[in-house]
């Protein structure tokens, strides 16, 4: 049993890690946890035995699935969802190699989060409290700052420079170096950029520390450097330093094709935070459970929730004053994303508001998903969920995904929830991830099973067939065998999720 470690949980081998870092990813497919739970060791076997050996060039990685989720003002961001092979590897090359994933280079050129510590992996939440602190402390000491970011970061490394990165690190094998560059070529099916999953913590790890060739340059000569992924800050006294440290920074990352983003290129700025939006409701507060940050860096802006000890909870003047703001035309992201962080345990009230944050703010989708969990009215939930899904006109694939989770984790046999799920399934068309999203949910009844018969009768091994594999697993014995038996002849893929299946 894994116990809490002053990093978070305490990570003892691969299965720890990918359960430790599910929640927290982009597009959680429970299908890679139930191969994972009920087939490891013969999954390691064969990417060990069939994948990675040159004696069966049948057996490959496979290209993987472009998902695209969403980023804040409407912006996506493009990635991949990974297959259960796929996502295995990743986290265990990269677990078994968590050596020469480093702390900070120097006390003045710091650099946070993406490591094991205690015998666990640091929670990014825990990295980025000690990243605002450093900047707090050292602009206390400096008079000049330049922040900066990496534009479309992951979406702009080359493989091969990941790979040669790689593949140099002192304790790193032969077969380890190898086989991750068949990695990356193959899951990109052979594209050299634009490979590098987002929202995974394996690869934010390898993300981090490849930008240590920055931090340990010796031409750089600001007081101190700062740094949370691809987010820099340079600190000096003397303005001109820190010019020539960011032309230098430049010319670094210009030898691996990386650009600096103009937009998010500042000198001196005041950067007025959220919270000086609600000082007046801050004051008021002793502490609110699930404090939330927003964490931008090269795998977007992800919800981290801190949970902390409730001391008062908000009155009801100030419940009303917050939903108030929620009213508001001019509301913001950011501002809207704190207001659901303080509300979390006046969820009910919340209610009236769901069409608006969800038309409004398609950003805030997994938030929402977090917040409903405590919803009591699962059957009005449910109601204001079918309305959203017939009156809108337009959704993305990261919206319907999480409230295809959202239906599965807090809503299942509530109201209308049926109706809910065949209208994902009618809006992700399009969608192949948000579509087997609906399809692994184990409702066997609203004509889904009979959805799933089709997909694992056509012969195909993709997500869909993957997904309604495990959609089964609530069939009895006899039902769900017979029909995975044949399923699982296609591919090599289709027998490993059938036998975890089988399993369950």
């Amino acid at each position: 049993m894994s116990k809490l470690t002053t990093s978070g949980m305490l990570v003892a081998g691969t299965s720890d890690f990918i359960k430790a870092d599910f929640s927290g990813t982009l597009f959680p497919m429970k299908t890679n946890l139930i191969v994972l739970e009920h087939y490891e060791n013969e999954l390691a076997e064969y990417i060990t035995t069939r994948v990675l050996s040159d004696a069966h060039p049948a057996d490959n990685f496979l290209p993987q699935q472009r998902v695209h989720a969403t980023k804040p003002r409407g912006h996506l961001r493009r990635t991949v969802k990974l297959d259960p092979v796929a996502e295995y590897f990743m986290y265990d090359i990269v677990y078994r190699n968590r050596a020469i994933f480093r702390s900070q280079v120097s006390f003045e050129r710091r650099s946070f989060g993406y490591n094991f510590k205690d015998g666990g992996h640091v929670p990014v939440h825990t990295a980025y409290t000690e990243y605002k602190l450093s900047l707090t402390e050292l602009a206390a000491k400096h008079s000049h700052r330049l922040q900066f970011d990496i534009a479309s970061y992951f979406n702009t490394l080359y493989h091969h420079d990941i790979s040669h990165w790689f593949a140099g690190r002192t304790t790193v094998t032969e077969a380890d170096s190898a086989a991750i560059g068949k990695f990356f070529r193959e899951i990109n099916a052979g594209r050299s950029v634009d490979f590098l999953p987002h929202g995974i913590y394996p690869a934010k790890m390898i993300g981090n520390e490849f930008l240590k060739f920055v931090d340990l340059s010796g031409v750089l000569k600001s007081a101190a450097i700062s740094r949370f992924m691809d987010d820099f800050n340079l600190f000096d006294d003397d303005p001109s330093v820190l010019r020539q440290d960011f032309f230098r920074i430049q010319q670094l990352l210009g030898q691996f094709g990386l650009n600096v983003n103009p937009s998010k290129t500042h000198f001196d700025k005041s950067v007025d935070s959220v919270e000086d939006t609600l000082s007046a409701i801050h004051e008021s507060l002793i502490e609110i459970i699930e404090g939330v940050e927003l964490v931008e860096g090269a795998s977007g802006v992800d919800l981290v929730e801190i949970e902390e000890e409730v001391v008062s909870e908000l009155t009801k003047d100030q419940v009303t004053s917050l939903l108030a703001l929620l009213r508001d035309d001019s509301l913001e992201e950011a501002d809207a994303d704190l207001i659901l962080a303080f509300l979390r345990l006046h969820s009910d009230d919340i209610l009236e508001h769901l069409p608006t944050l969800l038309r409004k703010f398609p950003n805030l989708v997994k938030h929402l998903y977090s917040l409903c969990a405590t919803i009591t009215d699962k059957a009005a939930l449910a109601s204001i969920l079918l309305d959203y899904l017939k009156t809108e006109s337009y959704f993305v694939e990261y919206q319907l995904f999480w409230l295809a989770c959202l239906v599965e984790d807090h809503l299942l046999g509530a109201g209308c929830y049926g109706q809910v799920l065949l209208r994902l399934y009618e809006l992700s068309q399009d969608f192949r991830i948000a579509r087997a999203k609906v399809l692994e949910i184990p409702e066997q009844g609203f004509g889904l099973k009979e959805l799933r018969s089709e997909y694992l009768k056509s012969g195909q091994s993709d997500w869909l067939s993957w997904a309604s594999a495990a959609g089964t697993r609530t069939l009895k014995k006899a039902e769900r065998n017979y029909a995975l038996d044949y399923f699982s002849k296609c591919s090599p893929l289709n027998f490993i999720v059938a036998e975890s299946v089988k399993r369950v």
